[in-house]
This record gives C-alpha cells, structure tokens and sequence, in this order.
C-alpha cells in the first residue's frame, strides 16, 4: 500500500530519520503539529470543493433557465416566421383571368381546347401582344444595325 506513492519502506525511512532529527522527546509534539496541519489543509480543499460545486450547480441552474427561455423564444419565432409567410402568401396571390377562355369562361383544362374569338373589351388580347414582340421592330433594328436593348434584370 502507498501514500503519495510512498510505501512502507520509504515511510520507515523518514520516521528513523526523524526521530534522529527532531529527537524522541520533541517527536510526539511535531507529529501532533503535522497531524493538525494535514487536517486543515483538508478543511481548506473540502471549504474549496464545496465552493466550486456550489458556483457549478449555480451555473448549471443559469443554463437550464437561459436556454429554456431560447427553445421558448425559437418557438415563438418560428410560429411568427410560418403565420407571416403564410400572410405574405395570401397578400400576393394574384386573381389573374385566364388567357385562354374555355366554354364556360374558366380556363381550358388540358390546353386542348381550341381558342375563342378575341375579346371585345381588349383585356386578354392585351398581355397576349405584350408576351410576342413584332417582326416588323425587329427586322427595322437589325436593318439600321442597332441592337435591341436587353431586358431589366430582375434580384
């Protein structure tokens, strides 16, 4: 058996020598000295000990409480993130009419149906001539050699 990796040999060693050194009368009196000085060194290790742990378990409470208060807060935001894209959503769901009017005036189904007369009011036939540039500007920029401008770009 060792104590801080002394063993029986080695403490026999430091009684004798001791003994020889401090002397058989003074010996319990230095012992009893050692003793007491062993004894608050350990009083002062628990007084620190029991501080760290006290600081640590008080850390550790702080933790809980701070990131309970965050998931609590995530949560809220996610809520408030989904009710307002779906706002977003709902403000910018545009009611277009259809630009092939079927037979009851809804949109063709499958795109298979075959397309009635114009309009007469001129609102469909308007972004139909918008979607298709005319022949005749392309061809008169391609005759004077200037190049048609580029479309905006778009972020």
């Amino acid at each position: 058996m060792e104590f801080l990796g002394v063993g029986y040999q080695e403490l026999l060693l430091i009684l004798v020598l001791m003994l020889v050194v401090v002397g058989p009368e003074r010996l319990p009196g230095v012992a009893y000295q050692i003793g007491r000085a062993v004894r608050t060194m350990q009083q002062y290790a628990r007084a620190v000990r029991d501080e760290f742990s006290d600081e640590i378990g008080y850390l550790e409470e702080q933790y809980k409480t701070v990131k309970g208060e965050v998931d609590d807060a995530r949560v809220s935001l996610q809520q408030q993130q989904r009710a307002w894209e779906s706002d977003l959503r709902d403000a910018t769901a545009v009611d277009l009419p259809p630009l092939l009017p079927g037979e009851n005036g809804s949109a063709a189904s499958g795109g298979t149906a075959a397309p009635s007369a114009p309009a007469t009011n001129g609102s469909a036939a308007a972004p139909a001539a918008a979607a298709t540039p005319e022949p005749a500007t392309e061809t008169a920029a391609e005759e004077t050699g200037d190049k048609p401008s580029a479309p905006p770009m778009v972020f």
